[in-house]
């Protein structure tokens, strides 16, 4: 892969030597001569597109998304008319979920005389997370017909109508789609995560709860459910939900985590929460949240030195939050690290206020 990247790369600079190259010849060129090199500089410009084309799709194949989007942006300055660069940087901005860029790239500064598989999906995909569903509905209409076999697609179509307020299509729809108690279920999770992306937590919890009615053991529902009963301040719902999460899927290191930050908040059992704080990083070796939590029981155990080395394990994996350092801070005073708890508590301050 390295060696690609050096080859574009320096495919790239000669297309740049070529390009800046002082012109030959005395001044006062003819007509014909000018056409010639607004022809040479328009035959650049595109390869210059094409090869910083070729670059981000290295980029994103890499997963190095930032590095993707810039050099694909940047490819669009060469030729803004390219629906494939288009179109490639608008499965970039899907992936990190920058649903306006999506539009703004495909369908409001510039529209695709001839849509595709691909922008087809960013585009429903943005508006439907949007909220706006009514925009969203000819697009998952058009891949509907494309692949009629597709059931999730055709259930958040319907999911679609519904939101939208089309309760006759909703109804059209579901008739024409398996009637089994899985499939149901499905739609009702589709309401439901586009309820909970909007906050709008009654809604979306009538919808995970009629979804687990219907298919108990569906994995990850229990968890959002143990979510929004969180944020409705329902501790014991939402401690019973993660728990049933566990049993239905016990590889669940957000759920095995979101008990341990319960038994530690609200169920005043610290060795419970280290328990699960451990088991978060047995699951997922970089989940910041079970090192935060592990250094807070060691906080509360009276601790610090062992907190210290929670943090530094930490810091390791990358952690750089706000509450990182604030609880750094909180260990390197209780060792008696004066000059080194202020610099932690500096860093907490200044990464408070910017936000």
């Amino acid at each position: 892969m390295a060696k690609i990247r050096i080859c574009v790369l320096r495919w790239l600079i000669l297309l740049f030597c070529l390009f800046i190259a002082p012109a030959h010849g005395q001044n006062g060129q003819s007509q014909g001569q000018g056409s010639d090199r607004a022809r040479q500089e328009k035959i650049l410009r595109e390869a210059a597109s094409r090869s910083l084309n070729s670059l981000g799709v290295f980029y994103y194949e890499d997963r190095q998304y930032a590095k993707a989007i810039r050099i694909l942006e940047d490819a669009l300055k060469y030729d803004s008319t390219s629906e494939n660069i288009r179109i490639n940087l608008a499965m970039v901005y899907l992936q990190q979920g920058e649903f306006e860029k999506i539009i703004e790239t495909l369908a409001s500064s510039f529209k695709i005389s001839q849509p595709d598989q691909r922008s087809l999906t960013a585009l429903a995909v943005a508006y439907f997370a949007l909220g706006n569903y009514d925009q969203a509905i000819p697009y998952y209409e058009k891949l509907a017909e494309r692949d009629p076999k597709d059931l999730l697609l055709r259930l958040t179509l319907a999911g679609a109508y519904k939101l939208s307020g089309n309760e006759a299509e909703k109804e059209k729809l579901l008739k024409q789609l398996p009637n089994d108690e899985l499939t149901r279920a499905q739609y009702h999770i589709i309401l439901a995560d586009a309820h909970r992306s909007w906050t709008r937590v009654p809604e979306a919890v009538a919808e995970y709860e009629k979804a687990l009615s219907l298919a108990p053991k569906l994995s990850g529902v229990n968890f959002w459910l143990g979510v929004l009963y969180s944020d409705l301040h329902s501790y014991v719902k939402a401690a019973e939900a993660f728990q049933r999460e566990l049993q239905i899927n016990p590889q669940s290191a957000d759920a095995s985590y979101s008990l341990g930050a319960y038994f530690l908040s609200y169920g005043a059992d610290v060795d419970q929460a280290q328990h699960y704080f451990q088991k978060t990083l047995q699951l997922s070796p970089n989940h910041s949240g079970g090192y935060l939590g592990l250094i807070k029981v060691q906080l509360i155990l009276g601790k610090p030195a062992q907190a210290l080395e929670w943090a530094q394990r930490a810091e390791e994996k990358g952690a750089t939050g706000e509450e990182f350092h604030y609880l750094k801070s909180r260990a390197l005073n209780l060792l008696g690290k004066k000059q080194l708890a202020e610099r932690e508590l500096k860093i907490y301050e200044e990464m408070k206020n910017n936000q």
